[in-house]
């Protein structure tokens, strides 16, 4: 099953909440449900237009995976990462 969340480009998309606190909790909760990584450690916040994501993954797939989902929500240009990867 594939959850698609809307984005700011799709019409009509309007969030219940707010400007920062509406995309924040979208791009949490697209996070957390994704399968395929472990998003516990991973924070979201915004600053200005863009969604930055901070913390740590497992490993680079995790940290690019983290910045697809949050690109498909927000467009790919409005993410920053600042995500680090454990050294095994």
């Amino acid at each position: 099953m594939v959850i698609r969340y809307p984005s700011f480009y799709d019409d009509g998309f309007v969030p219940e909440r707010s400007g920062r606190e509406a995309v924040e909790a979208a791009v949490t909760q697209a996070l957390a449900s994704a399968y395929d990584i472990d998003s516990s450690q991973i924070t979201v916040t915004t600053l200005g237009s863009y969604v930055i994501l901070s913390g740590m993954v497992r490993s680079p797939f995790e940290r690019l995976r983290a910045e697809e989902i949050a690109g498909d929500i927000v467009g790919e240009d409005y993410v920053r990462s600042r995500l680090l990867h454990r050294m095994p």
